[in-house]
């Protein structure tokens, strides 16, 4: 008669799939968390090595004539390769020392500008004037919005006032536009102890804001135009003249700027 098979004891020790799956996906989003923490780390590193091997190279831009203060406004678009070299040559072969920068901090109720804490840094490394702007959406929270600036940005002695950029209605009108840019501006002016200043395209000045914020200092973008130099109409302090102006420091164009006025001007603008 032959021998009974014995059945096996042993049980299989496989994951249930479910489990499987239940690890891959925790394993992802805790690779997905440690890449968002640290991604500002991440893109400095890339950014080293990417800026060892390029040589940037330059080309004359047209920068307007007799002002005696240039610098240039950035984000994480911008990509500066070397803060010691924010220099431009002009149409008639001067070069132009950029002697401040803005810079873009927050935007709407919770974005902070991936590139702002390093660009801030480097700046002051640099003694650059330094100053950071807030891009404003008028239908959107005033006070969550002035949160996320202020929880981002410090300001400190001999830095620019507060950038309040403004660019689009978003369906909101002359009146709740104004309302919304008052409040959020009062916000800010009660934590910087100074009135920020106000960007936009020169007429989105002249159709939603002129009338009603004639003592705070603007400043207005304005190229692509007829005229060279912007109109008489909006008392401006800073002009961003280019949009695609060629520094030997940052790879592509970059916005250019002057300042209305003398350096020693420009010194008393500064936050005290």
């Amino acid at each position: 008669m032959a021998k009974q098979k014995k059945s096996s004891s042993k049980k299989s020790t496989a994951l249930p799939k479910w489990l499987k799956v239940s690890l891959w996906v925790m394993l992802l989003l805790a690779v997905i968390a440690l890449v968002y923490e640290n991604k500002k780390y991440i893109r400095r590193a890339y950014r080293y090595f990417s800026h060892k091997y390029i040589k940037t190279q330059w080309k004359r831009t047209d920068f307007p004539l007799d002002y005696e203060v240039h610098g240039i406004d950035i984000s994480h678009y911008q990509d500066v390769a070397d803060w010691k070299k924010l220099q431009a040559i002009n149409t008639i072969g001067d070069t132009l020392q950029m002697e401040f920068v803005i810079i873009k901090a927050t935007e709407g109720m919770f974005k902070e500008d991936e590139a702002f804490d390093e660009y801030w840094d480097e700046a002051k490394n640099q003694q650059l004037i330094r100053g950071a702007y807030h891009y404003f959406l008028p239908d959107r929270s005033v006070k969550l919005q002035a949160g996320n600036f202020i929880s981002s940005v410090a300001l400190q002695k001999g830095d620019l006032p507060p950038v309040i950029d403004i660019e689009e209605s978003r369906g909101k009108s002359k009146k709740e536009i104004v309302k919304a840019v008052k409040e959020f501006a009062a916000e800010l002016e009660k934590t910087y102890k100074t009135k920020p200043i106000i960007y936009s395209n020169i007429n989105f000045i002249e159709d939603y804001l002129a009338d009603d914020f004639a003592a705070y200092p603007f400043w207005i973008a304005h190229y692509y135009q007829n005229e060279i130099a912007p109109p008489d109409s909006v008392r401006w302090l800073f002009w961003q003249h280019s949009d695609k102006a060629d520094l030997l420091g940052i790879k592509g164009g970059v916005d250019a700027n002057v300042f209305n006025g003398t350096k020693q001007e420009l010194q008393k603008l500064l936050i005290q």
